[in-house]
């Protein structure tokens, strides 16, 4: 499908509107892409991210951005289909498959996340997941089952 954004979104308290998590725990910043079968998201690793050890993104600050892509994608479909002020819905990881952590990146690194959606069923979703540098790198992959609790 075509990219459903007439340009990126780059406004951090915009994207932090459209998931559940709230700083300090926000592991996304930009909304590059989005549509119905796929949302890819942005993510500049700071010195100040909770999640960042000895100079490098953890395993879990790379979980973590890849499951609020999947949050992110539900937070703008609700946004642009529902309603400007629908509070994002909470939501759980039911299972992650296939996680490989291939390099932790650096503090400075831009983090590019694209979040296949494979199957939604109700609340739902079984995703394809890979997180590059902005060379192109594959940092990170997997698929995960994400269930919506808030109905």
């Amino acid at each position: 499908m075509d990219n459903q954004l007439e340009e990126k979104i780059t406004d951090v308290d915009f994207i932090k509107k459209l998931i559940p998590q709230k700083d300090p725990f926000v592991m996304i910043d930009k909304l590059l892409h989005f549509d119905t079968e796929k949302v890819i998201s942005g993510l500049k690793v700071t010195s100040d991210n909770i999640l960042t050890s000895d100079q490098f993104f953890t395993e879990g600050g790379l979980i973590e951005n890849m499951a609020q892509s999947i949050a992110l994608h539900r937070g703008y479909r609700g946004y642009i289909n529902r309603g400007k002020d629908e509070k994002p819905k909470t939501g759980f990881i039911g299972s992650i498959k296939h996680a490989t952590i291939y390099t932790l990146p650096k503090i400075g690194t831009e983090l590019i996340t694209t979040v296949e959606i494979i199957a939604e069923i109700m609340q739902v979703s079984l995703v394809k997941i890979e997180v590059k540098d902005t060379n192109g790198n594959l940092i990170a992959s997997s698929e995960m089952k994400t269930i919506i609790v808030d109905a």
